[in-house]
């Protein structure tokens, strides 16, 4: 968008504009359920582009679109749509009547993994060309409690659809087998997801998924798993087809096939 699209000719932000950053940002705490303060300064400086992020928030929360709790045993304050913020996305995100927050969403057991899955996302945003990004509180919307949900799903602009799994403890070998057999119904029965994209919070967690995860059926889980960690994520690697390589090159390699048929 060009600065003349920005700002009016008094040197202001245009009324587009401005709706435009707020729409972004409640659209992202739609997406996540809540977030701290530092995420949604970081959202408005990474992705909206803002140098001075602060205003942003600040009058989000002054227009009463946004409100704050705070996490009494972290003692962090979170943000969460209010009904007047969920109002003025409805037109763009049409399961919005399903967003409500709790206390519970932000409880000690979930606030690490939700915090993964956020930075995971800043770390997505600048490597891949992602079209659209689901959490897993709106796939599960209409869905079987016992139904296998990802934590999201990620659409890519070439159409590849990737299951999203960020990992903040250990599962057992008997764990992943049965994470494999769901995950293989999914992309050989139904085509649901191209892939799975693995991310585990720390080098730990990432070999001993590693380990455990290949030696459980080799040839379906080097073709359809995708594992990385935050530090290598960061640079933009990841483990696929028995190797550490970019993630653009995995996913290149990933389906062939299709690269071929656009050819």
């Amino acid at each position: 968008m060009g600065k003349a699209e920005i700002m009016n000719n008094k040197g202001r932000i245009t009324t587009e504009e401005q709706a435009r950053r707020f729409n972004l940002l409640l659209k992202f705490i739609f997406t996540f359920r809540y977030a701290t303060r530092k995420q949604l300064d970081a959202f408005s400086k990474l992705i909206i582009g803002l140098k001075h992020p602060q205003w942003l928030v600040d009058y989000s929360i002054k227009q009463g679109l946004i409100t704050s709790y705070q996490e009494p045993v972290s003692r962090s304050k979170i943000y969460h749509l209010t009904r007047k913020g969920k109002k003025l996305i409805k037109n763009e995100e049409p399961k919005v009547s399903h967003y409500h927050f709790e206390k519970r969403h932000a409880g000690m057991n979930t606030f690490g993994h939700h915090n993964l899955l956020i930075e995971s996302f800043f770390l997505l945003q600048k490597q891949l060309e992602i079209k659209e990004w689901i959490c897993e509180w709106v796939l599960r919307i209409n869905k079987h409690k016992k139904d296998k949900i990802p934590d999201g799903l990620l659409i890519l602009s070439n159409g590849t659809n990737l299951a999203l799994e960020v990992e903040t403890s250990y599962k057992t070998k008997e764990a992943w087998k049965t994470v494999v057999t769901l995950y293989r119904y999914d992309i050989e029965n139904i085509s649901r997801y191209d892939a799975v994209l693995i991310i585990a919070q720390d080098s730990a967690n990432y070999e001993g998924i590693k380990t455990k995860l290949y030696s459980i059926d080799p040839e379906f889980c080097n073709r359809s798993f995708i594992l990385t960690e935050v530090s290598m994520l960061q640079q933009g690697m990841c483990f696929y087809q028995q190797g550490v390589r970019p993630i653009t090159e995995a996913l290149n390699l990933l389906k062939p096939e299709r690269r071929q048929d656009e050819q």
